[in-house]
């Protein structure tokens, strides 16, 4: 079979899935476990698995591997195995990415087998869930995403809800409660295969190591089923939050959420109410990032930007606008992550050198373009277009030759060769992000439509 076919098979799947959950928001789903061990289901969750790369997990088995196997005698043993109801996960190779502030963040590697399974589950029960998710929510969710969070954001403060709750779940895919996650999935399924195998997942544990540790709580962040299970775990939060006597505006983005209120009254109200229904949920928040503000004094993050509403300097108006441009924290890893990447790898000393010094710079500060394209930071990317620049150029006069009879050139003209060649991208001028995005339109929603 041919990927093509299997992609057209597995929409047309999905699609008769997702009609039959939209009519009936009450049904519960059974002899869904067949589906994973179907021949195009499996080579469209390889596909993505190939194309979304990644390390190996604890068994050391990397994608390049699987096609020197050879992908159909790899995925044929693995539908044999679903079949027969001999498979069982691995623990998650457990590796740690530094955060802020000397923290680190856990992430939970699975095998390359794994992940495929994964996959293949979520290519099959994402349409069913899909069904009920409210427009709220707005992470990890196909053909949706940042910036029609920012656009709700925004909608709501045009519409006077001005007093924010800018909330933060603390440690929430590490807190996860199975037994509530298991009863917020038996809400829409009730194959047991499938949630025995989903179950499974949850309880595998991670590997340190040689030493494995059971996970009584909590979901690898890494996994690919895991968002999904975080969106349906957090769902009657979105449910309540939808309801027509609720006091405020939520806009969440997968553990990350701000409501917005209309007074400081409802905004308290509002805090005390979400503190309480976290709690119900086994989790809390934090209390040293949630916080109360006012849009038009403080501000709040959200997302990588900071979102104030400002008033019009034109003389004599009383009109204010709602603006956003990135935050203090998105400037500060911008800024560190040019030293990385000026640090990393050999000095440059030939034009070869600079050159893939130069691309490496430019594929970081493209990407941070893309993201942050809809906002209104000009003066912020000005002055990090500027750091970039002078850091590059004092990097380069540092990199040139020592020697008594070599003379040396100043970094301001490096800095002028620089301007005069265009060769680092500037974020400013919107070139970093009028490149074509490679990623745009790449998330498979056809079922919606078919």
């Amino acid at each position: 079979m041919n990927l093509k076919d299997a992609q057209d098979m597995t929409t047309v799947l999905q699609s008769k899935l997702y009609q039959a959950a939209k009519a009936s928001p009450s049904r519960r789903f059974h002899h869904l476990y067949d589906k994973l061990y179907r021949e195009d289901v499996l080579l469209v969750a390889w596909d993505q698995v190939r194309k979304n790369g990644g390390a190996p997990g604890i068994d050391g088995v990397r994608i390049e591997d699987v096609n020197e196997q050879g992908v159909d005698i790899y995925l044929a043993s693995l539908s044999s195995e679903l079949r027969s109801q001999t498979y069982r996960p691995q623990p998650a190779r457990r590796v740690e990415i530094p955060k802020d502030k000397g923290k680190t963040r856990k992430l939970g590697i699975p095998t390359v087998r794994d992940r495929i399974v994964q996959t293949a589950a979520k290519v099959i029960l994402e349409p069913i869930f899909e069904a009920d998710f409210k427009e709220i929510s707005f992470g990890f969710r196909p053909g949706i995403g940042q910036p029609e969070a920012l656009t709700a954001v925004k909608r709501n403060a045009y519409a006077g809800y001005r007093h924010v709750v800018d909330a933060d779940i603390e440690g929430f895919f590490d807190n996860l409660d199975h037994e509530r996650m298991m009863e917020s999935l038996r809400c829409r399924l009730c194959d047991g295969a499938v949630l025995r195998l989903i179950y499974r997942w949850l309880k595998a544990g991670v590997a340190i190591g040689y030493i494995r540790d059971d996970t009584d709580q909590g979901t690898p962040q890494g996994g690919v089923i895991s968002p999904l299970l975080a969106n349906i775990y957090l769902h009657s939060l979105d449910v309540a939050a939808s309801a027509k006597t609720f006091l405020g505006r939520m806009t969440r983005f997968a553990d990350d959420l701000v409501i917005q209120c209309g007074t400081r009254e409802h905004a308290e109200k509002t805090l005390v109410w979400l503190s309480t229904y976290l709690d119900q949920l086994g989790l809390r928040m934090s209390a040293a990032k949630t916080t109360l503000v006012v849009d038009a004094l403080e501000g709040f993050d959200f997302l990588g930007f900071h979102h104030r509403r400002v008033a019009d300097k034109t003389a004599g108006s009383r009109r204010t606008f709602n603006m956003r441009w990135p935050s203090r924290r998105a400037c500060r890893k911008f800024r560190d992550r040019i030293k990385q990447v000026l640090a990393k790898g050999v000095r440059v000393q030939t034009a070869d050198d600079w050159r893939e010094k130069c691309d490496a710079l430019n594929a970081y500060i493209r990407g941070w373009g893309q993201y942050f394209r809809n906002g209104q930071g000009s003066a912020v990317l000005k002055k990090l277009d500027w750091y970039a620049r002078e850091r590059v150029a004092r990097y380069l006069a540092r990199c040139q030759p020592k020697g008594k009879k070599r003379k040396k050139r100043k970094w301001q003209s490096f800095l002028e060769w620089m301007n005069k060649g265009n060769r680092l991208l500037r974020l400013a001028s919107g070139e970093s992000w009028k490149q074509p995005n490679p990623f745009r339109g790449t998330a498979n929603v056809r079922w919606r439509a078919v």
